[in-house]
């Protein structure tokens, strides 16, 4: 995950956040789960950005959106529990978390906050669908 596809992924957030009159947080990160840049979105909403990187770090960890994890694990809660011991820097157990692939590796995650679960999911689905559309 470069700088500039980080940049472009988080401005296509924010104003999919802004289409959905919602101020995101949003965090992109490498495939390791490193953040390359994170946004706020509400200045008094400074959890926003941590929020953010959680949901973003696990997508990158397991390759998959944090919804279908939250999904997979509904019958298992202590192991989604555990990842904040194994994974450095912890992890955010909500949805909003997507992998960013790009010619079938990935190349990092986004994580989105600020909504409710299930519009943070949007916006960070639409996100990557968008970036997916450019790339072909």
């Amino acid at each position: 995950m470069d700088y500039d596809t980080a940049l472009s992924l988080l401005q296509e957030a924010k104003s999919i956040g802004t289409q959905n009159s919602v101020e995101v947080s949003v965090a992109i990160v490498d495939a390791a789960g490193h953040p390359v840049l994170v946004a706020r979105g509400k200045a008094e909403a400074w959890h926003g950005p941590y929020m953010a990187t959680g949901k973003a770090r696990l997508a990158a960890a397991f390759r998959k959106p944090t919804a279908q994890l939250m999904e997979q694990w509904q019958d298992r809660p202590m192991f989604p529990l555990s990842l904040n011991e194994v994974i450095p820097g912890g992890v955010t157990l909500n949805k909003g978390g997507y992998p960013i692939f790009r010619q079938g590796q990935c190349i990092g995650a986004i994580g989105v906050g600020g909504g409710a679960p299930d519009l943070d999911d949007r916006i960070a689905r639409l996100t990557v669908e968008a970036f997916d559309a450019k790339a072909h």
